[in-house]
């Protein structure tokens, strides 16, 4: 079992050890982003087909994070988390030695520049910043408590990260500053939002940064998280974690349609007290509510833009109606939350499953739509619900839209249509025909008991099926009869 390697490094080892990562901390943030896996999926899926595709690409993904966790981890760092084709990366201050968090991320980051040479399909860009921020575990422990790093130093790696090209490294200032001489910068480039600058790292000089010390703060200590499991649970998707100690394995890495719900949510300060337990209770509302319409929440991102969470149906469990699921649970969310919301709904064919390093990983569902239905999010204005043509044919007869003006969107070269969800259809019920019956059933207690257990799933966005079957005479239709005045 590799359940130890869904947590992030620092975390596990704090496990490990009995103790506890403080709320607030200083350090630096690395945020490298990949390029050129949606096309490299699209080309092994034309090549091999579906399934072996999805093997394929698979293997791929896999060595290349393991080549980009493996430096990470050698000099010191955390990956806290994924989101997508990028990562987040954590090197802590503490017991940093003469050159600090900043030279230890930046030494990582040009050592994950020259291992992704080794992939001639795939770009990396990468942005470090350094300062204060915030750790805080959030969301439900019986579905997945996750790490979150917040903070206005992860905020300007999201900033930099927009401003970089393929194969940067870009610092902001106060990274530049404590390197100082030790580095060569090509150019600034300045955020016309907010007016921070980053600079654009062309090398280091020999002199210095080669004698930055490279500690492997993990290895043996790693080892002795196996007996500890339980402790491990709750940082594990419940469906994950349950299939995988159940001796099944992990889940089976495959092409399959999925719906991407994509929430941005803004009104939280994270450097107040009250911020963890305001995104707790956020996160909690968002895990509990899709999954009750069994969808899953696969990541949170804290960014210069306002924060997301990513939920998918269909990765974990599928269902025909997941484009109803998912639009059912996004009017929920909408209703039960002061903070201001902006979300979009997309449907399409993703890589569903397990991907990263031998030692660090997470499950998630990537692909083309993903990427679309984060882009829409941005498009989506306060409280708004924008879905894709695809999300709308499947459920326009359940639910009101207006549609919106069709938009251009990074990566496509034609607009795409959009459908603002205004809620659901108010229509008459279909009554059925049924017989009249003068007297009052007597009997069919326990059948009775679990019609109604049924119907009461159904309620609950949940399909159900009755079967009723015997022998003419014996009360079938008086059974329905009965069901249907219960509905």
């Amino acid at each position: 079992m590799s359940i130890h390697a869904y947590l992030p490094q620092d975390r596990l080892r704090a496990i490990a050890n009995g103790i506890s990562l403080p709320d607030r901390t200083s350090g630096s943030a690395l945020f490298a982003d990949i390029s050129g896996f949606t096309a490299l999926t699209e080309a092994l899926r034309e090549i091999f087909g579906a399934r072996q595709g999805a093997e394929e690409l698979t293997r791929q993904l896999d060595l290349v994070y393991s080549a980009l966790i493996a430096e990470v981890e050698r000099h010191g760092g955390s990956v806290i988390g994924f989101a997508g084709d990028s990562m987040l990366c954590w090197f802590d201050k503490t017991g940093d030695g003469d050159w600090g968090s900043e030279g230890r991320a930046l030494r990582c980051a040009f050592a994950m520049q020259e291992s992704i040479r080794e992939f001639p399909d795939l770009a990396l860009k990468i942005c470090i910043a350094s300062g204060d921020a915030r750790r805080f575990v959030v969301g439900d422990e019986t579905i997945q408590r996750i790490d979150v790093l917040a903070g206005a130093t992860v905020v300007r790696t999201a900033t930099g990260e927009g401003l970089a090209n393929k194969g940067d490294v870009l610092l902001d200032e106060g990274t530049a500053n404590a390197l100082g001489e030790t580095i060569q910068i090509k150019e600034w480039r300045s955020d016309e939002g907010s007016g921070e600058k980053f600079a654009v790292i062309g090398g280091r000089e020999s002199g210095g940064m080669d004698q930055i010390h490279e500690p492997n703060v993990f290895g043996a200590e790693m080892q002795s998280v196996a007996p500890i499991w339980h402790s491990l649970k709750p940082y594990v998707h419940r469906a994950v974690f349950e299939r995988e100690t159940s001796g099944q394995g992990q889940f089976l890495n495959e092409f399959r349609p999925c719906v991407a719900l994509f929430i941005r949510f803004t009104g939280i300060d994270y450097d107040s007290d009250s911020a963890e337990l305001e995104l707790d209770n956020f996160i909690r509302s968002v895990q509990l509510t899709v999954s009750r319409y069994e969808g899953a929440l696969i990541d949170i991102t804290i960014g210069d833009k306002g924060s997301y969470a990513y939920v998918n149906f269909g990765a974990v469990n599928a269902h025909e109606d997941d484009p109803r699921r998912a639009v059912k649970a996004a009017l929920e969310l909408r209703n039960r939350t002061d903070l201001r919301l902006q979300m979009s709904i997309t449907r399409g064919v993703m890589l569903a499953g397990a991907y990263g390093g031998e030692t660090r990983k997470t499950f998630g569902a990537l692909g083309d739509d993903v990427n679309l239905a984060a882009r829409l999010m941005t498009t989506a204005r306060e409280n708004e619900i924008l879905l894709s043509s695809y999300v709308y044919k499947a459920v326009n007869e359940h639910f009101t839209f207006e549609a919106r003006p069709a938009v251009m969107v990074k990566g496509k070269s034609k607009p795409i249509p959009l459908y603002q969800l205004i809620g659901e259809s108010r229509r008459r019920a279909v009554r059925l025909q049924e017989p009249s019956y003068s007297l009052p059933m007597v009997g069919r207690q326990a059948e009775l008991k679990r019609i109604e257990e049924k119907l009461d799933l159904a309620k609950e966005g949940k399909c159900q099926v009755i079967g009723i079957v015997a022998e003419a005479g014996l009360g079938k239709s008086r059974l329905v009869a009965e069901a249907i005045r219960s509905a």
